[in-house]
């Protein structure tokens, strides 16, 4: 089932979403060009802009329109160290909040993922499938979530942390493998909206 928004439509709550809850320094450099440019935003532009192309119905124009932008593209990935598979279906609100190391292929993500640096969410080594992640969820820097589970909404993942399992609605998981420390969990990070 693909998202409500992709594409560009997502790309400005993205944006937007950084900028709200991420600029330390409130001025229009900071807000607007400094979290604009920063590598992670620049990653998801890519992302999100290969969503764009890759919805065109038109198969002549789309894969001309690829190829071009890939040209582009690749230099991008190569300075971010960020692979996102364009095919991957995450939802409004995507921020990597810092850059370098990070691999997201997952079958499914909800609004608002927050992922560090170092990151890789897709197949387990088993290639058994991809992890499906709900609504709010935070993934700290190292962190690992493999295979066919499901992330429940409003969950933090320590930094380091092996996800090989399922985990529930209201938790924060740390260690390898990652376990359940705590429910109910509060933290700004997951109450960030999207609108």
């Amino acid at each position: 089932m693909q998202n409500s928004l992709s594409g560009f439509d997502a790309l400005r709550i993205d944006l937007r979403r950084k900028r709200r809850h991420y600029t330390r320094i409130d001025n229009f450099v900071n807000k607007y060009i400094k979290m604009t440019l920063q590598w992670g935003s620049l990653a998801v532009m890519v992302y999100r802009c290969e969503q764009q192309l890759m919805a065109l119905r038109i198969p002549l124009l789309r894969s001309l329109l690829l190829m071009l932008f890939r040209g582009l593209s690749v230099p991008v990935k190569l300075a971010t160290d960020c692979r996102i598979n364009p095919r991957a279906d995450i939802d409004k609100g995507l921020v990597l909040h810092n850059f370098a190391g990070i691999e997201l292929d997952p079958r499914r993500a909800g609004t608002n993922l927050t992922v560090n640096q170092n990151v890789c969410i897709g197949a387990d080594y088993y290639k058994r499938g991809k992890p499906v992640l709900g609504n709010n969820v935070f993934v700290g820097a190292g962190a690992k979530i493999l295979g066919d589970i499901e992330i429940g909404n409003n969950v933090m993942i320590a930094a380091n942390s092996v996800v090989l399992t399922s985990i529930p609605d209201n938790c924060s998981v740390v260690g390898i493998p990652a376990k359940i420390v705590s429910r109910g969990v509060t933290s700004d990070y997951l109450n960030f909206d999207v609108e």
